[in-house]
């Protein structure tokens, strides 16, 4: 397959979303390398420059209130600790952009009304999430609890691609892998 295929410009991507590797496209604005992989940095669509060999990603429209309590808003898993999850916020309900960054923490007792030993049950790195916001400051103190709140998109932790949902769980198409998280009614893919 050649790269022109394989890569398609205009696509919109959210932060944390393999663009390519570098020995492809060098990263460009809105992008980061890590480890020979080029990774999107913010939501919003993504440029191939064949000529150059260079990817950026353009950032959509921007939101520059920050986020208030009650509050519903898109963030991804930076970091995961025992018994709290580190977040990006990155967009509001209406999928508007922040135009800084923004902190949320998510605590284990914040991800559902059932009981969650450890918050990696609950979310992983790279998980996109939709949660409400609790706190007026940042860290903002976020929840996922109810059934619109959660995991909206994940990808497989064996072999990258976007997990698919049946039920509660996560399966991989590709490799079969089933995993576990705290899943919205609303993730992206079924």
């Amino acid at each position: 397959m050649s790269n022109e295929r394989k890569y398609i410009s205009g696509k919109i991507v959210l932060p944390g979303e393999k663009l390519c590797v570098v020995e492809e496209f060098t990263p460009g604005e809105g992008t980061y390398e890590d480890n020979g992989e080029v990774f999107s940095k913010v939501a919003g669509r993504v440029l191939y420059d064949f000529v150059a060999k260079r990817v950026i990603v353009i950032p959509l429209k921007k939101n520059k209130q920050p986020p208030k309590p009650n509050m519903t808003v898109y963030a991804v898993v930076t970091s995961v600790k025992e018994d709290t999850a580190f977040l990006k916020i990155f967009a509001d309900d209406k999928r508007r952009l922040y135009t800084g960054p923004f902190t949320g923490v998510l605590h284990v007792s914040q991800v559902s009304t059932n009981f969650i030993k450890t918050i990696s049950d609950a979310v992983k790195i790279g998980d996109v999430v939709k949660a409400k916001v609790l706190t007026n400051s940042s860290p903002f103190q976020l929840t996922t609890k109810g059934a619109r709140l959660g995991v909206v998109y994940a990808q497989c932790s064996r072999c990258g691609a976007v997990l698919i949902r049946k039920n509660t769980k996560l399966i991989c198409p590709k490799c079969g892998n089933v995993e576990q998280r705290k899943v919205s009614i609303e993730y992206m893919f079924k």
